[in-house]
């Protein structure tokens, strides 16, 4: 009897293990970004902005929401970037961004061109 479970146990295993993909590794690929965040964030004139989207981070920029990648771990952000309409890529200022508690601001800034890659 111990010897059936036994095998119907190696047998179960071994056929889970034939079915698991193996991990394809990747030169240089950075966890932490860059991710495409536009759905992190809303702007302050967006309807809901203070209401049903408050959980969201602000983003005071006159492109709105669109092209946004950060770099972050566990809803830690530490880099953003903002691709605007003609291809430029704006560094993001970070205005509220580490205080535990508070709704994370960030800001454009047209003078300062950065990369999030």
């Amino acid at each position: 009897m111990i010897k059936r479970a036994l095998a119907t146990a190696a047998l179960a295993a071994t056929a889970t293990l034939a079915f698991v993909p193996t991990a394809a590794a990747q030169d240089e690929v950075d966890p932490s970004g860059p991710f495409v965040a536009t759905a992190s964030f809303v702007a302050p004139w967006d309807p809901g902005a203070f209401g049903e989207h408050s959980e969201k981070g602000l983003i005071i920029s006159p492109y709105g929401n669109t092209g946004l990648q950060c770099h972050g771990f566990r809803d830690r952000i530490w880099d953003c970037t903002q691709t605007t309409s003609d291809g430029t890529v704006h560094a993001l200022i970070p205005i509220v961004n580490d205080v535990r508690g508070m709704r994370e601001v960030w800001a454009y800034n047209p003078f300062a061109s950065g990369s999030a890659e």
